[in-house]
């Protein structure tokens, strides 16, 4: 490292700074020296931190060392008044090389520290200010095929599994590009995706999950996702996860399925139609199915926080008969006070969204309701919300149906419930008395 540096002090005097590549040369090497290595064990399990156990012990010193080589060709530039942004050949390696040693250690993982992480955050400041002051997402949308070029070999199908910091610094890529980049590399972009998400440990599959999210924002509306094809793809390697139960990434697989649908549907007139069979249809048959048969507490919890993504506009009331029988099984069998919460939001969408179709299921909604509301008397809970949320639905019931709201009024058992529920609605404080 000394002498890397004496030869970087020699370049403050001379005038071919950019251009002399055998001054460029080792500091590549040293930035190439500190990439994780390749994982040649146990591609089998998950990683974990003895597969990196050597690594992890010089990581910090290599990254330091990057750092203060970086300082140094910064206070360089800054006296020559110089920056990066045009930068061509041996200075082009080098930054692109930097970028993806600060995209491995991005955030905390098993082949590295907080320190690390650290670290690599103050290299980011010290490129950015090189590239004149551009910002991250800046600098990775102009080089993204270059970068996605360079990562290839390391996550190849073949690869993949034994480079899990290449597989960090892809997904770190694809988080901080700038939209709509992304759409207009699909074609570099998506195969590595999808392979990384058809896998079977389910943080790889999760990462997987969270590329494709990405991908999905940066196409959003983009009716050339539509034409080339690439929808229908994303949507069958999604819709196939959703026969899988693992709590990981019941959320982040049905936020990527409800924003692609969203452009699907936008596209799709025969979608639009009341009462037509789609896509969307296909997914809530699944996810209803699962959530008729499910007792695991956490998956009924992850379900119902996904029902919601997925009933968003007046086509799903096709639903509303297995809406309530599962909104009535949940709020009957409660046993965690969190998927009850998610239960009864979902609860008051639901007779928002379909006021006209409420009248004919009020009946059952509403002896679950009560009952639910005698049990929460009797044991009191912490957290106000979900009260609040049932006298909502209470409330809503009644106004969408006389029979109930008679029925409510004349019932002794819900007069201390009636004295104490206030619901604000349109900016008025309305009270049952």
């Amino acid at each position: 490292m000394d002498d890397l540096l004496k030869e970087l002090e020699a370049l403050r005097i001379r005038n071919d700074f950019c251009e002399d590549v055998s001054s460029w040369t080792p500091c590549i090497d040293l930035i190439q020296a500190s990439f994780a290595p390749q994982r040649t064990v146990g591609q089998e399990r998950p990683c974990e931190e003895k597969d990196f156990k050597e690594y992890r012990i010089v990581v910090e010193r290599n990254l330091n060392n990057v750092k203060s080589m970086l300082e140094h060709i910064s206070n360089s530039c800054k006296e020559k008044h110089l920056q990066l942004v045009n930068a061509t050949g041996i200075v082009r390696t080098f930054s692109m090389n930097l970028l993806l040693l600060i995209g491995e250690h991005s955030e905390k993982n098993v082949w590295n520290t907080a320190e690390c992480v650290s670290i690599s955050k103050e290299l980011l400041v010290t490129f950015c200010d090189l590239y004149a002051h551009q910002s991250p997402s800046q600098i990775l949308s102009e080089n993204l095929y270059d970068l996605l070029l360079m990562l290839r070999p390391k996550l190849l199908k073949d690869t993949w599994k034994t480079y899990p910091s290449a597989v960090g610094c892809y997904r770190w890529i694809l988080q901080e590009a700038k939209k709509p980049i992304l759409f207009n590399h699909i074609g570099d972009v998506l195969p590595t995706t999808l392979i990384i998400l058809d896998d079977y440990f389910p943080d790889n599959v999760l990462i997987g999950l969270e590329c494709i999210y990405q991908i999905i924002q940066h196409s959003y509306m983009q009716k050339g996702l539509i034409d080339s094809g690439y929808a229908k793809l994303i949507y069958h390697a999604l819709e196939l996860l959703t026969r899988q139960k693992e709590v990981k990434y019941i959320i982040p697989l049905y936020s990527c399925i409800s924003s692609l649908l969203a452009t699907m549907e936008h596209y799709d007139d025969s979608d639009i139609k009341f009462g037509q069979w789609s896509e969307r249809d296909d997914v809530l048959s699944t996810l209803i199915e699962n959530m008729e048969l499910e007792q695991n507490i956490e998956l009924r919890r992850v379900y119902m926080l996904s029902l919601p993504l997925l009933i968003t506009h007046i086509g799903c009331a096709k639903w509303c008969g297995a809406l309530v029988r599962i909104l009535a099984e949940y709020c009957e069998h409660h046993t965690d006070l969190r998927t009850l919460k998610a239960t009864l939001e979902m609860a008051k969408m639901f007779l928002l969204m379909f006021p006209m179709r409420v009248a004919a299921h009020c009946a059952p909604l509403y002896a679950v309701f009560l009952k639910l509301h005698v049990d929460l008397m009797e044991t009191p809970v912490l957290d106000p919300a979900i009260v609040h949320y049932l006298q909502d639905c209470i409330y809503m019931l009644c106004q969408l149906s006389s029979n109930v709201g008679y029925t409510v009024i004349n019932d002794n058992r819900m007069r201390s419930v009636l004295n104490n529920i206030t619901v604000c609605q349109g900016g008025d404080i309305k009270y049952f008395e």
